[in-house]
């Protein structure tokens, strides 16, 4: 069997000669020190996403087990991510009006104003040189979502590093500085989303917490005030770290077969599947937890109740029994069958926003800065669970 070590500096500069050795070798195989199943082709992950017997909790109440991180706990006890139905079901059909196609298609002329005014600040340094991630793929998402939750312009700085820090403790190597900084963040944005709360219920707005607010108020079984916090912070989140590392990742495989970016320039009709291959070639979430839920076998492998599953979408999305010349960056690819957002009960409920923001970005960069080059190799930060660039140094 193909040897994991997921601490090894090639394997994280690196991860896909390794994931395709461990779909041919071992597709399915028990990682004791994260004491969990890793599962690596599409076949397989596909059919359990969708497999009810399978969810990312084991109850919906859940058992704390270090009191140090109790405020991390707080604002995940009811997020959407961490929750299955009735409650699940119940959260989901609160909020999900705004994440309608139709709700999102109305944002569209922002969007594209946003990104087309990013691309255009950045193509305007005297220096001809700039990260893309910091200058041109993070505003977008924290403004977006800052703007449907109802966050002032003067307080959107803080809502990068909170995230940052959150997603920390999903790494499975993390450190205690890493769940420290964790705790901290949760603490201080859960703090931040309580206080808006208040002044969104003095003056309610149109935007996202006003309205779980006025949800909350007219019927407090059907939306609880933590479980606004929860969400404010889970859309914040998810919502960033997917838009700007599909940005960075997406370009780094565009710029570094610049045939590829040229083809795409000169048919910016293919920006929609290019998206769609941005999100599968050099996924930035690289695999997602799931807990059996009841006892389950699958394939001749018997796991019990408890048992955790690591699935390795970025693996199952290099999948040669699914995708053509899946190491190959194809912005025509069609059908793209990817498992980016995730399937069933879980997928995410931000996709069409993500899509629309993407096209967007990709286009702005295209129109106001087509002549777009790497300036150095890129360096990966070194994660398990979230892949993307540590910067994205581009000349013009």
């Amino acid at each position: 069997m193909a040897s994991f070590n997921p601490t090894d500096p090639d394997f994280l500069e690196n991860p896909y000669p390794l994931y395709a050795e461990l779909r041919s070798d071992a597709p399915i195989f028990f990682y004791e020190p994260w004491d969990k199943w890793v599962l690596t082709r599409h076949e397989d992950i596909s059919a359990l996403l969708r497999d009810r017997r399978l969810g990312r909790v084991m109850e919906n109440v859940k058992v704390r087990t270090n009191p140090e991180h109790a405020a991390f706990d707080d604002v995940q006890d009811g997020s959407l991510l961490e929750l299955e139905p009735p409650d699940h079901t119940r959260i989901r059909t609160a909020v999900q009006d705004v994440f309608t196609p139709r709700h999102v298609r109305a944002l569209e002329g922002k969007i594209a104003a946003l990104c087309d005014r990013l691309a255009v600040s950045l193509a305007a340094k005297p220096e001809r040189r700039g990260d893309l991630l910091t200058e041109f793929a993070e505003p977008i998402p924290v403004t977006v979502i800052a703007e449907l939750l109802g966050v002032s312009v003067a307080e959107r700085h803080r809502l990068v590093p909170w995230s940052g820090a959150i997603i920390g403790m999903f790494e499975p190597e993390r450190t205690e500085e890493m769940e420290a900084a964790a705790v901290r963040a949760a603490r201080e944005f859960a703090a931040y989303v309580r206080k808006l709360i208040q002044a969104k219920r003095r003056a309610p707005q149109d935007d996202l917490i006003s309205r779980m607010v006025g949800l909350h108020d007219a019927d407090p079984e059907r939306l609880s005030e933590a479980e606004i916090v929860a969400n404010a912070i889970l859309f914040l989140d998810a919502g960033h770290e997917a838009v700007v590392n599909v940005v960075g990742n997406g370009m780094v495989a565009l710029l570094s077969q610049p045939e590829v970016w040229r083809a795409l320039k000169a048919h910016p009709e293919h920006l929609e599947t290019a998206v769609e291959e941005a999100l599968r070639f050099d996924t930035p979430l690289q695999f997602f937890e799931r807990v059996v839920r009841e006892d389950l076998s699958y394939k001749g492998f018997s796991w019990p109740k408890g048992t955790r599953l690591c699935l390795f979408y970025a693996s199952g999305n290099r999948d040669e029994a699914v995708f053509r010349d899946p190491d190959t960056f194809d912005p025509t690819r069609s059908p793209n069958p990817h498992l980016s957002f995730g399937l069933g009960l879980h997928y995410c409920i931000g996709a069409p926003l993500a899509r629309l923001e993407l096209k967007h970005a990709f286009n702005a960069l295209i129109t106001h800065l087509p002549d777009l080059r790497l300036e150095v190799d890129v360096v990966y930060e070194p994660k398990n669970v979230f892949r993307y660039p540590k910067r994205v140094p581009v000349t013009f």
